[in-house]
Parts: C-alpha cells; sequence; structure tokens
C-alpha cells in the first residue's frame, strides 16, 4: 500500500494516509501504516509498544476500526485500546525461500491487459474492501504497472495471480484466484509459480505472501512451491465500547 500511495493512487478518503514509526537508539525499530479503508498495519513493533501506539493516535484524532499485524501486538493494540474487538481475519505470513516449480499442467501464462478488466474483476471481486463507501479501483491499480498474470487454456483464462510494486526489493505476490470450476488442475500453483519467477527475474531480493491460516489448499500449493511460514498476522475489528477480545 506505501507504494500504491506513493505512486498517488491511494483510496479516495476524508482521514489523508498516516505514517509511523518507532525510533530505538536513534535507528528506526518498527512502523505503522494506515490508509483506509485498508486496516492500520503495525511493522515491527512488539506487544509492550501496543499501548503507546493508541496514546499517540488517540491524541491525533485518529479513528481506527481495523488493525491488522502480529497476533500478539493486535491483541495488545485491541486491550489497550480499551474498545471491544472481533477477530475477522487469520492469516500467515509466506516468505520464498526456494522456487520450485510446479507438476505440469496444461497452458500457459500471459500478461493481463486493460481489455482483460472484466475478467479480473470477476476473478478477484472475493478479495474487495469491505468498506465500499471508500472507491479504490484494485484492478485498475495492478493493471497501471502491469501487475497482473493470466493462466490462460486454449484461450480461456481459467486463473490469475498479481504483484505489488517493488519497494526497496520486496515485492508480494497477490489477488491469486481460480474460478471454481477451474479448480483442481493446478492452474493456482502454475501461475503463482510464474509470477514468483518474474519477481526473482526482475532482481527483487524478497518474494512474500500471504494466505488465510484456515485453507488447507493454498497453503499446500505455496509450501509446494517454496514458501515458508514466517509469522501468523490477525485482524481485528474495533467497536466504540469494550468487550473482551473474541478470537476465531
Amino acid at each position: 500500500m506505501s507504494a500504491t500511495i506513493a505512486a498517488g493512487n491511494a483510496p479516495r478518503h476524508p482521514n489523508p494516509p498516516l505514517f509511523g514509526w518507532l525510533s530505538r537508539d536513534g535507528q528506526v525499530g518498527a512502523a505503522i501504516l494506515h490508509s483506509r479503508p485498508a486496516p492500520l498495519g503495525l511493522f515491527g513493533l512488539a506487544a509492550a509498544d501496543a499501548a503507546e501506539l493508541v496514546a499517540v493516535l488517540n491524541n491525533e484524532g485518529r479513528k481506527v476500526d481495523y488493525v491488522n499485524g502480529p497476533v500478539d501486538v493486535v491483541r495488545a493494540f485491541a486491550e489497550a485500546a480499551q474498545r471491544g474487538s472481533e477477530a475477522v481475519d487469520h492469516q500467515l505470513l509466506y516468505r520464498l525461500s526456494g522456487l520450485v516449480a510446479p507438476r505440469t499442467t496444461a497452458g500457459r501464462a500471459r500478461l493481463a491487459q486493460h481489455s482483460d478488466r472484466e475478467v479480473l474483476e470477476d476473478f478477484t471481486k472475493v478479495f474487495a474492501y469491505e468498506d465500499t463507501s471508500v472507491p479504490f479501483d484494485e484492478v485498475g491499480e495492478r493493471l497501471s504497472y502491469n501487475g497482473f498474470w493470466l493462466w490462460e487454456v486454449d484461450g480461456q483464462p481459467v486463473s490469475v495471480a498479481s504483484l505489488s510494486r517493488s519497494v526497496a526489493g520486496i515485492v508480494r505476490v497477490g489477488l491469486v484466484a481460480t474460478p471454481p470450476e477451474h479448480r483442481g488442475h493446478g492452474y493456482a500453483a502454475a501461475v503463482t509459480h510464474h509470477v514468483s519467477q518474474v519477481a526473482l527475474e526482475a532482481g527483487n531480493r524478497e518474494v512474500l505472501l500471504f494466505t488465510e491460516r484456515s485453507n488447507p489448499t493454498s497453503n499446500g500449493i505455496y509450501q509446494r512451491l517454496g514458501y515458508e511460514v514466517v509469522e501468523e498476522q490477525i485482524q481485528m475489528r474495533l467497536s466504540a465500547t469494550h468487550q473482551d477480545i473474541r478470537t476465531p
């Protein structure tokens, strides 16, 4: 999201994007990013830092409805905020260790074009932000820098994957989707392998991706391709009053 904001394609929202960092011994030790409708992202913070961050955000008058990051840090943030909280998403962060080719399957990869927009929107609509009142053209944003690839069989798109903008040699695989009628043939693995190879050939030093912790199919695919779990992350919705934290 930080690269999207830098490119001038941030979602339009009354609250401007917020960047922050935590300095330790004169060096940046952690960072935050809040660009609605995306949740507040916590990067490198420890659970012990949560109360101080909540105080800073309150002093700035910054309203946070969703927060995302490592499980213990997000729970500490929700507790320090003294608001009700509900876990709405639980994911695993993966890093590519060594790319492994998947089993051979029919088809080939093709860089998506603007003429493919309708197909891309149909394939990836499951990833739409929950806050639909805030317009953000995710498909258009990724098409603007040639970030989508389709896997086609006999000219028919059957799966899709994308790459984020590269930041400091780090890129993320995302929006991997295969319609139900095309699943079970290895297309998702094939297109994910392709975009991962593209990322490496572009000179990126880190290739990351997220997947739902509860989805054994996608976790199995990524692990077989050479991705390894870095950490568990959770997203929580915060309410107006203090209640017990609920987790899945």
